[in-house]
């Protein structure tokens, strides 16, 4: 099925003066910003110290709790390598040469998932169609989970809140080994609906998942003589903590009781403005310092980044200021919470969904 075959959402479009006029303001408050050269740095240098930590915790196996602990770390690296470069290359926002950004891209796949079918999902679909029923992707991948309040309970759901403790460690996991090859395979998968996948796509999945499986299970053993079961143990601990530190950032600005989680009518309709849209199904996070601006791409400043994903993440603290006061003196829903107060609206989300009656009360 072709892309022009597919009927995408369309959002009312009145309020295209008023996101010009914040657009403008946004654009005038940006200075010139030194990050841009750590930006580009970054990029070049993150990747080979994650590939130099990998064969330092290899030699380090004969001492199993600096084996260990490099594991540990390589899954909190690997996440801030995604936040702060991958995500980055994506949107073209590191150099001005987009073939050396899509180049650089690549490394996402040295880290076992597929860059082509990610940037898809992530421009597409969840930037475009946030918390929209059926189309964002983020969401979808999760069908696990119940998130949308008005789909029906299974067992399973009923019990969500409890059991996510459980599966949430397999994130990255599910990712590596199911979710890639069901977008490229599945006919049900919203990306494989709105996207025309290149045969050549198909053969870089294949060799690149292959290539990423070699280097973690035999080059270790082969080259370094680690156990076979050292192996097995810090791959599985560098995925569980990888995934326990990459959802505990990317859920709570979409998946939590204050974002709303829209329809489209019979006409593939949303009732609702793109900026409305944006602002109403999306949540900063009060949390910003050194620390999240260098190495996690101010992931906390989600809202900024929904609405200009072209511009870098160096930006986003000037341009948050500038929506805030935006949204304030337009009665927009501009929300931002802490970060405990956010991780407790996604567990509340799951929570109030497991039940049959989704009523959401208390929840602020």
């Amino acid at each position: 099925m072709k892309e022009a075959d597919i009927l995408f959402p369309r959002f009312l479009r009145e309020d295209y003066q008023q996101f010009r006029k914040l657009q403008k303001k946004v654009n005038a408050s940006i200075d010139s910003v030194s990050g841009m050269f750590w930006v580009k740095v970054k990029a070049v240098v993150f990747p080979l110290l994650y590939i130099f930590f990998v064969f330092t915790t290899w030699q380090q196996h004969q001492s199993p709790g600096i084996f260990y602990a490099g594991y540990f770390l390589l899954g909190l690296f690997m996440v801030i390598i995604f936040l702060s470069v991958i995500h980055e290359l994506s949107h073209d926002n590191v150099f001005k040469s987009k073939r050396l950004n899509r180049t650089l891209m690549y490394f996402f796949d040295f880290m076992g998932a597929n860059s082509y079918i990610w940037k898809k999902r992530h421009q597409l679909m969840h930037h475009n169609y946030p918390n929209l029923k059926g189309w964002d992707s983020d969401i979808e991948q999760s069908n696990m989970f119940k998130i949308f309040p008005d789909e029906p309970a299974t067992w399973f759901h009923k019990r969500q809140h409890r059991l996510v403790f459980l599966f949430y460690p397999f994130y990255l996991l599910n990712w590596l080994l199911v979710r890639d090859f069901r977008d490229f395979f599945s006919k049900n998968r919203i990306i494989k609906k709105a996207v025309q996948i290149p045969v050549v796509e198909y053969v870089k999945l294949f060799v690149f998942k292959l290539f990423y499986f070699f280097y973690m299970f035999f080059v270790p053993v082969l080259w370094f003589h680690v156990p076979v079961v050292g192996v097995i143990i810090g791959f599985l601990l560098l995925n569980f903590t990888a995934s326990v530190f990459a959802l505990g950032v990317l859920l709570p600005p979409h998946a939590a009781v204050q974002n709303e989680f829209p329809e489209t009518d019979e006409n593939a309709m949303v009732n609702e403005t793109w900026l409305s849209h944006q602002l109403k199904t999306t949540s900063d996070i009060s949390l910003s310092n050194w620390f999240t601006g260098f190495f996690m791409g101010h992931f906390n400043y989600h809202v900024a980044h929904h609405l200009f994903p072209n511009l870098s993440y160096v930006y986003m603290p000037q341009a948050t200021r500038v929506i805030e006061a935006f949204a304030r003196e337009s009665s927009l829903p501009y929300k931002q919470l802490s970060m405990q107060h956010a991780l407790k609206n996604h567990w509340l989300l799951l929570k109030n969904n497991a039940l049959e009656d989704n009523i959401f009360e208390e929840t602020f």
